[in-house]
Formats: C-alpha cells, sequence, structure tokens
C-alpha cells in the first residue's frame, strides 16, 4: 500500500478584503485609516521597517475585482477588468499592525492635498478616496502572509551597521516613524524628514542616540530643503534651490530603487567610486553608516549622487527609493 502526502504551498502573499474601522486627519498632509477583517489574522507581523503592503480601491465604476485568497486568482480577475474600470492600485507602508485576541487591525497613513484650484475629480484615486474615507468602505489588500517566507515588502536592511542616515519627504514619512519605532535602541543617526507645512510635523518614537531635523517646505520647490540640509550635514557645498526641475514627459516610468540587492537601471552593485568632493573637516564619519532615502525621485537622486558620487560611500550601504515623482501620475 503506498501512502501519498500532500504538500501545501505557501501563499506568495495575503489577498484580504477589509473594512475601514477607524479615519483620523492627523495632520493637512495626512489621514490615518485602521482597516479590519478577519482575513487580517494571516498578515504577517515579523517584518516591520519599511514594510510596504497595497491597498486596492473601488475603481471608476466603485467596482473592486473578484475576490480571491490566492494571489494569482485575484490578480488575474484584477488584470481582467476592463482597463477603464480597473481598480487603482497604490503602495502604502504599513505603519502598525494592532492585535487583540483573533481581532486584527492594519494602519495606514495616507498623504493627502485639498483640492485648491482644481475639482475634486482632478486628484489621484488614493488621495480622493482617504479624503472621503468613511467606516464601512470596503478595499482589498495584498501584503505580507504570515505563512510566506518569500514577501519582497521590506528595504531597511542596515546588517551590522549602527549608524543611521534616514532621509525622507511626507510620503516616506509612515515609514521612517516605522523604522524609528523597530530599532533598537542600540542605533546612532541622524533623520531628516521635509513636510509641507509645520502642522505636518508629528510626534515620532524617540531614541536618543538618534536626532530627528524636520524641515518645513512651505514655499520651496519639493525637496530642495531636504537636500540642502542634508547636504550641510555631510559637509558638501549647497546647491541652488531656485534652479527649476526639467521637465519630465507624462509616460515616462517614475521608478528610481537601488538596494544592496537590486538595481532598478540594472547596474552592477558592487562597485564603489571614488570621491569627486573634498573631505570637508566638520564631515561626520560615515564608515559604520547605513543611508535609507526615500520619497520623490528627483531628491532621492540628488541625495545618492551626494553620498556615492560625491562622497564615495559603498553603494551595499545605501538603500534609494524613488516612491513618486513630480509631475507624472503615478501607475498600478
Amino acid at each position: 500500500m503506498t501512502t501519498q502526502t500532500q504538500t501545501t504551498t505557501a501563499p506568495s502573499a495575503l489577498v484580504a478584503e477589509v473594512r475601514v474601522e477607524a479615519v483620523e486627519r492627523l495632520s493637512p498632509a495626512f489621514v490615518r485609516v485602521t482597516f479590519g477583517g478577519a482575513a487580517l489574522r494571516d498578515l504577517s507581523t515579523a517584518d516591520g521597517f519599511d514594510t510596504r503592503f497595497k491597498v486596492v480601491f473601488p475603481g471608476p465604476t466603485g467596482l473592486l475585482p473578484r475576490h480571491s485568497a490566492v494571489p494569482e486568482e485575484w490578480q488575474a480577475a484584477w488584470l481582467g477588468m476592463p482597463a477603464e474600470e480597473r481598480s487603482p492600485m497604490r503602495t502604502y507602508t504599513i505603519r502598525e499592525i494592532r492585535t487583540s485576541g483573533d481581532t486584527v487591525q492594519l494602519v495606514a497613513d495616507f498623504v493627502v492635498h485639498e483640492p485648491v484650484g482644481k475639482a475634486v475629480d482632478d486628484l489621484g484615486p488614493a488621495c480622493r478616496w482617504a479624503l472621503a474615507a468613511r467606516p464601512g468602505d470596503v478595499v482589498h489588500v495584498v501584503g505580507p502572509h504570515r505563512l510566506s517566507p518569500i514577501y519582497g515588502g521590506t528595504e531597511f536592511e542596515p546588517g551590522e551597521l549602527r549608524d543611521l542616515l534616514v532621509i525622507g519627504d511626507e510620503t516616506a514619512l509612515p515609514a521612517v516613524a516605522r523604522i524609528l519605532a523597530d530599532v533598537d535602541p542600540g542605533f546612532t543617526g541622524h533623520v531628516f524628514v521635509e513636510v509641507p507645512t509645520s502642522d505636518d510635523i508629528v510626534d515620532l518614537p524617540r531614541h536618543h542616540l538618534i536626532d530627528v531635523s524636520w524641515l518645513v517646505r512651505g514655499s520651496a520647490p519639493q525637496g530642495r530643503r531636504l537636500v540642502a540640509a542634508v547636504r550641510g550635514h555631510l559637509g558638501l557645498p549647497q546647491t541652488d534651490l531656485d534652479t527649476p526641475l526639467p521637465e519630465v514627459p507624462s509616460d515616462l516610468d517614475v521608478e528610481v530603487w537601488e538596494t544592496p540587492r537590486y538595481s532598478s537601471a540594472g547596474e552592477d552593485l558592487t562597485t564603489t567610486s571614488a570621491p569627486t568632493a573634498p573631505a570637508a573637516p566638520a564631515a561626520p564619519d560615515l564608515a559604520d553608516t547605513y543611508a535609507w532615502i526615500a520619497g520623490e525621485s528627483w531628491l532621492v537622486k540628488a541625495l545618492r549622487r551626494a553620498l556615492v558620487t560625491e562622497l564615495g560611500v559603498e553603494r551595499s550601504r545605501v538603500a534609494f527609493m524613488g516612491y513618486w515623482r513630480e509631475g507624472v501620475a503615478m501607475r498600478s
């Protein structure tokens, strides 16, 4: 008699239909949404830091794709929707996972901007949804499954390095907050965050060895105050804050993404550049520093250039992620 054993393959990701349980306006630029649903019991709580997940919003007709807990089946249903009806999908950081008995809640912070001088319909789908979100609203989320070892949604990997340089604009602030919540108390370093207004300066987890600098953008171009502050911290010459950004085509791929293990441009990650900038006497020692940079693509590239090209920091110690690009619509 032959005995057959059946093996079950772990899901590659969690696909869950969830409901909004709470909405909180944190500041002019941020809306916090708490999601709940029975399927969230399978959400992995192991990764932390800047772990990403996706939110799938109702499409123009108000419909979501046919739900399936099998990621491949769900993706086929989503792709099978007519393009003009397909539900928009955007990526966010898991700000917090709350558990109480069998109840699991997923918390995310959405960056929003009010439709000053334009119609609500001219805003992006995620911004429109977050501004109008109410308890009971239904969306789909795609995130790490507790049984899956292959979900690749975390980029913060300092390894043995214990000094941090963490930099981001408002779109990276949820990830910055989660990183500060999860790093060990022994880390040192500096955090730089640029936000639209002083009202968007929010409480962050405190570390007595990590300094936090807030930059208020005000009327300055996106990212310029942040780049200037970081260059000053690194002892590098300042750049012109008023130089306009070059025009970009509307169909440009916005992805600018490089970590010690991946390059969106396919570049060799083992190379190290000789520094092109003279060492400043007051510049910090970066020998034990891990740099994590995220936000608008221009500022990410500008700071990557400062670290890797001008200062010769090893690419294995820099992770930079372009979350979006000014003037270019995000794609699902």
